[in-house]
């Protein structure tokens, strides 16, 4: 009984030792993680514009952005790089910020990881079609961005709820063209 059960295991593990790796993969894995970074092609580049802000004192502040996104290491990696410098006077900078994004092919998950003013944020984006989200929870408020990408345009918003996403508040706004 055992070698007959032995002679068809033994042809379905030939079988399989023979087929290419990409022959036997399901289409619910995980993507690899140079397509998974492939899928944020959409926000390479340089790009700059205006945006505004609603500072902590209720001042709406106006500033001129530029932001540099490429891959690194090995196209494994993006870094976003963001500066932003008071409208009214342009040799001001209000703010500037580093992030990375990277994919994580065992968990099948991004993660962002920015740095602003003394700050690090790491949470998992939600990617979508020429869409990036990311959210920032506290113990009494959630932040949300949330990024939408043409071949020449990025806006973002960013908002705010106190409420545990029942409401939300604008409280950003950022509109930039594409340089290259």
């Amino acid at each position: 009984m055992k070698s007959r059960l032995l002679i068809p295991l033994a042809c379905l593990l030939l079988l399989l030792a023979s087929t290419p790796a990409s022959a036997v993969s399901s289409a619910s894995e995980p993507l690899s993680q140079a397509e998974a970074m492939r899928r944020l092609s959409f926000m390479i580049g340089a790009w700059a514009g205006t945006g505004w802000t609603i500072l902590p004192s209720g001042t709406r502040q106006e500033f001129l952005q530029t932001e540099w996104i490429r891959y690194q290491a090995g196209d494994l990696v993006i870094s976003v790089e963001g500066q932003g410098r008071d409208k009214a006077d342009p040799r001001t900078i209000v703010d500037s910020a580093l992030a990375v994004i990277n994919y994580n092919d065992v968990t099948g998950k991004y993660r962002w990881e920015a740095f602003s003013r003394g700050f690090v944020t790491t949470v998992e984006p939600v990617v979508g079609d020429h869409r990036f989200e990311w959210s920032l929870q506290t113990p009494t408020f959630t932040t949300r961005y949330t990024l939408t990408f043409t071949d020449s345009a990025w806006h973002e918003i960013g908002e705010t709820s106190v409420d545990g996403g029942q409401s939300w508040r604008q409280n950003f706004q950022m509109d930039l063209r594409r340089l290259y």
